[in-house]
């Protein structure tokens, strides 16, 4: 006899919420710290800044349709997190040559959370069935 996650008690909620954590964790590293980081150091104070964050939370939020994650929470974190990302970097040791534009940073970030979320949403409720 093979027990399965089904036997134990709590077995299967206590697996899927350790699956959506494990997410949790990589969207929160990819999808947020890494993208955003990337796009800031690559685009500066320049205001194509905000077209570039906004094609990235495409890909983003594909990658989140595909595994069926619905982003509430990391959303809600995010936007927590983005205000004290963007609040210290002019004390961070690379921005110290450059005069950031707190507005433009704090438009395009929000922009790309906001889009990434809704975007993550959105993708689910597509169907690309052919009906003959």
């Amino acid at each position: 006899m093979i027990l399965g996650l089904e036997d134990i008690p709590g077995g299967t909620p206590l697996a899927s919420f350790l699956i959506w954590l494990v997410l949790s964790g990589l969207y929160y590293l990819v999808c947020y710290l890494a993208v955003l980081n990337v796009l800031d150091d690559q685009t500066k104070n320049s205001l194509l800044k905000i077209p570039a964050m906004l094609a990235a939370a495409i890909p983003a939020a594909g990658l989140m349709a595909i595994f069926h994650y619905t982003p509430f929470a990391l959303g809600a974190l995010m936007c927590v997190m983005n205000f004290y990302r963007v609040r210290a970097m002019p004390t961070a040791e690379k921005w110290k040559d450059i005069k950031i534009n707190k507005p433009l940073f704090y438009t395009a970030s929000y922009a790309y959370i906001f889009a990434l979320v809704a975007l993550a949403m959105y993708f689910p409720t597509l169907d690309f069935s052919t009906a003959e």
